[in-house]
Parts: C-alpha cells; sequence; structure tokens
C-alpha cells in the first residue's frame, strides 16, 4: 500500500510528460499513442465556440464525436489505472460529460451546437486536463510520436 501512494506521489512530482516518455521506454506503444491521440482531441475540446466551428468542416456532431470524443475513451480504455488518478479521474469526467450532453447540444448538421451552455465546462475541464498533462512539453514531439507509435504498434520496424 505504501508502494502504490509512492508511486503515486513520484508521478505527480516528476510530470506526466516523464510518465509518457518512460512508457515510450517501455514499448508501451499502445498506451502513448492513446494518449498522444488525445491531446489533440482535448486541444480541440479547449478551443473557444468559434474556433471550433471553424475547425469542423462537415457535421459538426459527427466529427466532434469520432475525431474528438472517441479518443478519450481510447485512452481510457487502453492506459486505464496507468493514468495518474489525477490524470485518468478528469478524463474521465470529460469524457462522461461529453456523452450526457443533451439533443439541443449535440445534435447533427447544426453549426451552432458549440455555443450551447453544455460545452463550457468541457471546454474549461480540457484546457485544465492540457495543463496537468503537460501537453506543451509533449507537443514538440507530438507528431513523431504519433507516426512512431503508430508504426511500432502495427509492427512496423523503424
Amino acid at each position: 500500500m505504501v508502494i502504490g501512494r509512492l508511486d503515486c506521489f513520484w508521478s505527480l512530482m516528476m510530470g506526466f510528460s516523464t510518465t509518457l516518455w518512460e512508457w515510450y521506454g517501455q514499448d508501451e506503444y499502445k498506451r502513448v499513442l492513446a494518449v498522444c491521440e488525445a491531446i489533440p482531441a482535448l486541444e480541440f475540446l479547449a478551443l473557444t465556440s468559434d474556433m471550433q466551428q471553424k475547425t469542423i468542416p462537415d457535421c459538426p456532431a459527427c466529427e466532434a464525436w469520432s475525431e474528438m470524443i472517441l479518443p478519450l475513451n481510447e485512452a481510457l480504455s487502453i492506459c486505464g489505472s496507468a493514468l495518474p488518478a489525477q490524470i485518468n479521474t478528469r478524463l474521465q469526467d470529460i469524457w462522461e460529460r461529453c456523452n450526457s450532453l443533451t439533443d439541443a447540444a449535440f445534435h447533427c448538421h447544426d453549426r451552432l451546437i458549440f455555443d450551447h451552455d453544455e460545452w463550457r465546462p468541457i471546454r474549461t475541464a480540457s484546457a485544465e486536463l492540457l495543463d496537468l498533462m503537460e501537453s506543451l512539453e509533449i507537443n514538440p514531439f507530438l507528431d513523431d510520436l504519433l507516426l512512431d507509435c503508430r508504426n511500432l504498434s502495427r509492427g512496423i520496424k523503424r
């Protein structure tokens, strides 16, 4: 029990970007890939409604769901309890908030869905989680990590 608490304390002290690099060094490519796919999704969810509307080219609900919300569940499914507790809890909260959006806030072919008040706490929580995940420290390497981990998780050698 003490070891678990120390591990949790240590992961908070060293930061999530260090955890991500440790996973990479331990050949946990699917975990790294899931987190790296969740980061742009969270970045989108943290955008203002105007920017969200400009980012999504077609049906906002369909695109947001498949490209920006499902990666959150994928990260939760793949990383599970390996995620630091604070990150896991906050990611789960955002996933649940997205799943509980009402029809008024989430329906097909309405370019203005992001203006609905239900998106505001999702934006705030996403921005806070990005900070907690140290996304600014990860972003310079994100494209390379995505490519490398996609290839390695498919068995394509470097």
